[in-house]
């Protein structure tokens, strides 16, 4: 498939035909992966979908590693004491 380059502000824009739109499952919005894979070569493909369940251990993980300490307000509180 042949695409039309056109100039979109300073930067280089490239139009997508609906029919293409459609069988990569995209829409105004979506985000596309693009990687340069040869001289003059360019690969485009849909981002992987959001994973929930991945997000959510990466999310348990880090806060896992975060050490626990007393509320701001609280330390504020003891600080005034004195």
């Amino acid at each position: 498939m042949e695409l039309h380059v056109a100039r979109w502000g300073n930067s280089l824009a490239i139009r997508l035909p609906a029919q293409l739109a459609r069988e990569l499952s995209v829409e105004a919005g979506s985000t596309l992966q693009a990687q340069v894979v040869g001289s003059g070569q360019l690969k485009i493909a849909g981002a992987p979908p959001f994973d929930r369940v991945a997000y959510l251990k990466r999310l348990q993980a880090l806060h896992a590693e975060m050490p626990m300490t007393l509320p701001v307000v609280e330390q504020m509180r003891r600080d005034a004491r004195y």
